[in-house]
């Protein structure tokens, strides 16, 4: 046994040299949600686009500044650019904008002016309505705003370039210019607008820390001068720095209750913390195994994996309870003694929970292969720490005090095996059943990721306020456009406009943007001149001239003999924003994006993505929505997997019979889990099913200890029972409390599963022994 011990001392070791070599070399934890898909299910393209996109946008930061007085909305905008721009954390700032903007507009669109049509022109002239425009030009020269002079006309006869300017679909179109400030009046309130763009990782939580410091201290500072600013922000950094400081809370709270009520509990009953320091050993010895296996087969590790990871690795402490509990009673005997009493329940125990994590391995999801190594290699981790070190480090002689302890315990054997409980038995089990039932009928199933998270209500105010004052929308779906060339592709984007116009006037979508909106196609520009000189100069233009007195005919085409592309956007033109939505442009392709607003029926969009070649829809939320539906999907039917080769080693041990009745008490737990939490509205998603996956571990090993105990030990094995269901509600049952939705859910599931599980435990045991 010392010579087992000294290997596995030695195993562990070499784990943690393995483990601080690979913290050395850098340990990748991943987040994203699609690293969990089959790389065959992954699109490559998609994914590089989504992951540029939504970077960009995830970077981007709105600001309002608001107040009653003009003047103090303009020096707090302007206090607050200036600050974001010395910051260092920032890659622009815009704010004030040029006051020649307009200007530089009209200088690159006007050499192409003949072949700039908007689509309410371009369809006047194939229906052989060109007089329209020619009316519209007239009424503008002699309008009370004109700014038709005799050069303009002879050059713009028309007045198609206005036209074309005024149609372009600005993102900011609520705002307007107010002496170089983009600014919008609501009641008696100036709001100023400041977009910022960030350089660094958004998600890093030592960049948000240092940029929402720096951004709260200027607000203050601001605040103290004019009390009352408003200041009105959105953006993906201060939904991840509010999220992370919540959770960050409510971890730090729900871990000094858990952590405090097991001491307490070890206290009370052991009267010692050796007990407690045993099965931290056990555990942290797990977790330091499994660490090292995974980061050694997978290079890294995902966060989720990690995360359920560790909490089914939690599981172990069920067999170090089994041990420390043994030693109550004179009869106890020596620590190897104490070993050998329960070593055959928790053996099998370990075997059954080990079928259930290599199930896992049976879906073709990388996640799910990354959780149960590292479930399983950390269970057995700790299942050999408590087997082979726990009898040298457990020097304490039998526990003589508290009697009364595990004689209380035991009375959840007497309810089942005592036949004065007869009527109370049934009249539980009827009950469950009955709740059961009525909680099937309400069971729903959610798999959306944005139900699944909490967003800070503070926030999500500001906003829908940002939204109704300026029409700046979030959004994360966009089209990803594909063609073989520049053109082709806004080409593509063209023959989208009109359908998306359609669901945009249908309310599918609230807008959206590409650049064939402010950039067409050479091919349609082509057409457009042809438009223009066939329909529109050839019949109309002397008329017109006549009409206006205007002595002499239009200058030649020649000055617009090329043709207007996206190379034109200068990086301070006001449609330098269109360049982000260029993701490739070059030999091998062109890779656009045409962002979307506002989707209501992402159906209807995905239907008009389908019908353009080269078009797909990116749906990021809806891709971890469909990642987490098939993750449920699969961890339900794998929970059953799990029961059905369980059952060999069962039957092998306890006979068929015997078999069953180990199998019922869990089954009965993950049956009636989820029905029982819907009836408190709590709709089943991919975290419930982990939660069961748990459950059913928990309820195999309550009922193995059960069915294993001798009618001498079973006071003490109750106990353990009892400290183990009591220590996982004290570590996951809390988490019912959370206000993230998934980890509620997960707590809420694991609270009634595990209460399930441990109330008809003993019906696994030989009830005919009584009490």
């Amino acid at each position: 046994m010392k010579i087992a011990a000294l290997a596995w001392g030695l195993v562990v070791a070499g784990a943690c040299v393995m483990l601080l070599f690979q913290f050395h070399k850098g340990v990748e934890l991943q987040t994203d949600m699609t690293a969990l898909l089959p790389t065959e299910e992954r699109d490559a393209f998609g994914q590089r686009a989504k992951d540029l996109v939504t970077g960009m946008l995830a970077k981007r930061v709105f600001i309002l500044v608001g107040d009653d007085d003009r003047s103090n909305a303009r020096a707090g905008g302007a206090a607050l650019a200036k600050a974001l721009e010395d910051s260092g954390m920032t890659t622009a700032v815009t704010y004030r904008i040029r006051q020649d903007s307009l200007k530089s507009l009209g200088a690159m669109y006007f050499p192409y002016r003949f072949g700039l049509l908007t689509a309410a022109d371009r369809e006047r002239l194939q229906e052989n309505h060109g007089a329209q425009i020619v009316d519209r030009a007239i009424a503008s020269v002699y309008g009370p705003s004109s700014i038709a002079d005799a050069d303009l006309l002879r050059r713009d006869p028309f007045l198609l370039i206005p036209e074309f300017l005024t149609n372009l679909p600005m993102p900011v179109a609520r705002l307007t210019p107010d002496d170089g400030v983009l600014s919008t009046r609501d009641g008696n309130q100036t709001w100023v607008l400041l977009v910022a763009q960030m350089n660094g990782n958004v998600y890093s939580g030592a960049f948000q820390e240092r940029f929402i410091s720096a951004f709260n201290a200027t607000e203050r500072k601001l605040r103290a001068t004019m009390p009352h600013l408003q200041v009105l922000r959105v953006g993906a950094i201060f939904y991840a720095h509010a999220g992370a400081k919540s959770a960050t809370e409510e971890i730090t709270r729900l871990s000094i209750v858990s952590l405090l009520g097991t001491v307490v509990l070890i206290l009370i009953v052991f009267r010692a913390l050796r007990p407690l320091w045993l099965t931290l050993l056990a555990i942290a010895v797990g977790v330091l195994c499994a660490f090292a296996v995974c980061l050694s087969i997978f290079g890294g590790i995902h966060v989720a994996a990690l995360l359920f990871g560790v909490s089914l690795i939690g599981i172990s402490i069920d067999y170090c309870l089994q041990y420390v509990c043994a030693g109550f009673g004179a009869e106890a005997g020596l620590p190897n003694e104490r070993l050998r009493q329960i070593l055959p329940g928790i053996t099998l125990g370990v075997a059954t929970t080990l079928i259930g994590y290599a199930t896992l391995l049976l879906a073709p999801f990388p996640g799910l292969h990354q959780l149960a190594v590292f479930s399983a290699v950390g269970l057995l981790g700790s299942f050999l720490t408590i087997v082979l070190w726990l009898p040298f480090l457990d020097r304490r002689k039998p526990l003589l005090h508290g009697a009364r302890i595990p004689a209380t315990a035991n009375l959840l054997w007497e309810f089942w095996a005592a036949a004065r409980y007869r009527r109370w038995r049934w009249g539980l089990i009827a009950l469950v059943a009955i709740l059961t039932i009525v909680g099937a009928t309400r069971l729903r199933f959610d798999d959306d990721v944005r139900h699944q998270q909490a967003l800070a209500a503070g926030l999500r105010n500001q906003e829908s306020q940002i939204r109704r004052l300026t029409g700046i929308s979030g959004g994360t779906e966009f089209l990803l456009v594909r063609a073989t060339d520049r053109d082709g592709a806004l080409q593509t984007e063209e023959a989208l406009q009109s359908r998306l116009t359609s669901a945009e006037q249908d309310g599918a979508i609230r807008g959206f943007q590409s650049i064939a909106q402010f950039i067409p196609s050479i091919a349609r520009q082509r057409e457009d001149r042809a438009l223009v000189h066939d329909k529109l100069m050839l019949p109309y233009l002397a008329s017109y001239y006549q009409r206006l007195g205007v002595i002499g005919g239009a200058q030649a085409d020649t000055d617009t003999a090329g043709f207007l592309t996206p190379d034109a956007i200068s990086d301070d033109s006001p449609l330098s924003f269109l360049r982000n939505l260029i993701l490739e442009s070059d030999a091998s392709g062109a890779m656009h994006v045409v962002l979307l607003t506002g989707i209501s029926r992402p159906g209807e969009i995905r239907r008009i993505a389908e019908a353009v070649p080269g078009v797909s829809f990116v749906d990021p939320a809806g891709d971890v929505t469909r990642l987490l539906g098939e993750y449920r999907r699969r961890a339900t039917i794998l929970i059953a997997v799990s029961v059905i080769l369980m059952m060999p080693v069962l039957i092998w041990r306890y006979g068929l019979r015997g078999s069953l009745r180990v199998a019922l008490p869990p089954a009965i737990a993950v049956l009636a889990a989820a029905p029982l939490v819907a009836l408190a509205g709590v709709t089943f998603t991919f975290f419930n099913a982990m939660a069961l996956v748990l459950v059913l571990s928990i309820g195999f090993d309550y009922a193995v200890f059960c069915r294993e105990s001798k009618p001498s030990r079973r006071p003490a094995t109750m106990l353990g029972v009892w400290l183990a269901m009591l220590t996982t509600l004290l570590s996951f049952g809390l988490l019912v409390l959370s206000s993230t939705y998934a980890v509620h859910a997960f707590g809420a599931t694991l609270l009634v599963g595990t209460i399930i599980a441990f109330a008809f435990a003993p019906i696994a045991g030989d009830l005919g022994e009584g009490s």
